[in-house]
């Protein structure tokens, strides 16, 4: 008996052990982070085999002192869980394209290797021994840095993993460049979605619109290998240049509010208060609009003038006292947001976009840079709508308007050139045909990228063509407009009008039981159904030519001429007899 007891002890004590443990691996996420720490393992080992037989490399030297001041801006970083501009400190350098020491490849390769399988190698030990494995060419000068670099990314992803930060580099002298970049960030390529920046800055090249240059090449800082890298080209004049534009400035909304207030809401909700009362739905509208990179030298000159009329511009704008066609080239913004929508973005940023006032025209362009698509996410059943209008009625949002954009479709003429354009670009396989154009480009990254990061998700063309039906159908949708008969008189008859699904809609008037079309003089506009909202009535008058068309007998045979905003399709839906509401 007593055995038995024993056994049923031992059986429910490895029950609850058993039950515990799963809770706390649920509650912990064990089985997540272990899935990552694996993963991070298989992608830095392959890393390292990648590293032994690489041709393009970049190194980077910081000299021991200077790479202390990056460690100590990282921990401050990681301490207050943002990069603050007051952390922005640069530090000089040394960068190079050359490799000629074999030694140094064959070292770093064990040391990398060694580094990934069984953990990293101490921080003291490699700045102990530096010097002994840095190519010649680096460090045959190096009290003379070309470079200066510091940390980048207001977010920890930037700068939280063992190995892999971001940074930010500016040569010391203008006329000094790598890859033809005098400015450049370097970024782990899953800050910027992988193989999609690319892609964007491609598309935008394509459309002659601003872009920014985007290669990979594998870092070696400081004698260790970080892997393949993103590298972006950095606003400045040479970037004008570069895209055929006249010098002018940029300029764009600043973050430093928005961090401010970030860290202000954190230190609130630890406290127990959920949020500010300025809470920070209201940044866009506090935010101040400054230069990007203003040199000192251009001060009471003409583009000090074109400044104050870049600011002018935008700053009306968010008063709502010009609108976009106004203040923007609307041909450029709606290509532009177009092409990100049609990417499948999950944003259009105004922080993350700046406007460059084209002195010909005196009106903003956008330079835009950061993809924003999110393979980790669902895509299949979450996406994103700021390409639609404004409102954010998905789960994984927040519950309010997207100032920028509704300012931004706000204007019924650039709304309709957006819609247009949005309509041209999903009436093809734009980005299938842009990558065939660059093929041989797109393939050799994509196999760098893959031999880099085999488990992560690098590009997806399903993602894409999902995209392009989703835009398809929101610029065709199952739903139009309902119409209800409300009374007649004198060859006119008052309809009430219901729109029914999100786009706005043109009425354009009346086909009659033989077909025969009566057009009106002028459209007849009516907003889209906001999303969870009931759609609201539009009451409106059409002519009928005659007495008979109109009465209610025979309105029912009618039907109603519409077509939704920006496309050309002309679309019809039969009239109700009945009444609605009040006659």
């Amino acid at each position: 008996m007593f055995k038995k007891n024993l056994q049923k002890i031992k059986f429910s004590v490895i029950i609850i052990l058993v039950f515990t443990l799963g809770v706390f691996a649920e509650k912990h996420q064990v089985d997540k982070k272990f899935s990552q720490f694996l993963n991070d393992r298989i992608d830095k080992t392959y890393q390292s085999f990648y590293s032994a037989f690489s041709k393009k490399k970049i190194y980077i030297y910081i000299e021991p002192r200077h790479y202390e001041n990056i460690l100590e801006v990282r921990d401050l970083a990681l301490k207050n869980t943002m990069l603050t501009k007051d952390l922005e400190d640069w530090v000089p350098a040394r960068i190079t394209l050359k490799n000629n020491a074999k030694k140094f490849k064959i070292k770093i390769w064990f040391d990398n290797l060694y580094r990934d399988i069984f953990g990293k190698v101490g921080q003291d030990e490699l700045l102990q021994n530096l010097t002994d494995w840095i190519p010649p060419e680096i460090i045959s000068d190096k009290n003379a840095p070309n470079i200066k670099i510091r940390l980048k990314g207001v977010w920890p992803e930037h700068w939280t993993d063992e190995n892999q930060w971001s940074f930010k580099i500016k040569f010391i002298d203008d006329k000094n460049s790598i890859l033809d970049l005098e400015r450049m960030a370097l970024q782990p390529p899953r800050t910027l979605d992988y193989l999609y920046e690319w892609v964007l800055s491609k598309a935008l090249k394509k459309e002659k619109l601003i872009y920014l240059p985007v290669s990979f090449s594998e870092i070696i800082l400081n004698s260790q290998s970080i892997g393949v890298y993103t590298i972006q080209g950095q606003i400045s004049d040479e970037i004008l240049i570069k895209n055929k534009r006249p010098i002018g400035p940029i300029i764009g909304f600043t973050k430093d509010t928005w961090i401010e207030e970030q860290i202000n809401a954190k230190k609130l909700y630890d406290l127990g208060a959920i949020d500010s009362l300025n809470g920070l739905e209201e940044t866009f509208w506090r935010t101040k609009i400054e230069p990007v990179r203003f040199n000192s030298s251009k001060t009471n000159t003409k583009q000090e003038e074109y400044l104050k009329k870049s600011i002018y511009l935008l700053e009306s704008f968010r008063k709502k006292e010009l609108k976009t066609s106004e203040v923007f080239d609307i041909d450029k913004l709606s290509k532009v947001m177009a092409l990100k929508a049609l990417l499948g973005s999950t944003e259009f940023d105004p922080l993350d976009t700046k406007f460059y006032l084209n002195p010909k025209s005196l009106l903003l362009e956008p330079i835009v840079k950061e993809a924003h698509v999110n393979l980790d996410m669902n895509w299949k059943e979450n996406y994103y709508s700021w390409w639609i209008d404004s409102s954010k009625i998905r789960p994984h949002y927040t519950n309010n308007t997207n100032f920028f954009i509704d300012l931004l479709y706000s204007d019924k003429v650039f709304y309709e050139k957006y819609l247009n354009q949005l309509k041209i670009y999903s009436s093809n396989n734009y980005f299938q045909d842009l990558i065939n154009e660059n093929r041989d480009e797109f393939d050799k990254n994509m196999r760098m990228l893959k031999y880099n990061y085999p488990t992560k998700k690098i590009f997806s063309f399903e993602q894409i063509d999902t995209t392009k039906i989703r835009v398809q159908d929101l610029l065709s949708p199952v739903q139009g407009i309902n119409v209800y008969f409300k009374n007649s008189r004198n060859n006119e008859v008052k309809l009430s009008v219901h729109n029914i699904q999100r786009l706005p809609i043109e009425i354009l008037g009346l086909e009659l039981e033989n077909q025969e079309k009566i057009y009106n003089k002028e459209l007849i506009f009516i907003p889209g159904k906001k999303p969870l909202d009931s759609s609201k009535e539009t009451e409106i008058k059409l002519n009928c030519k005659n007495n008979i068309n109109c009465n209610k007998s025979n309105i029912g045979k009618q039907k109603i001429l519409f077509r939704i905003l920006g496309q050309n399709i002309e679309k019809k839906t039969l009239i109700s007899p009945y009444y609605t509401g009040n006659n």
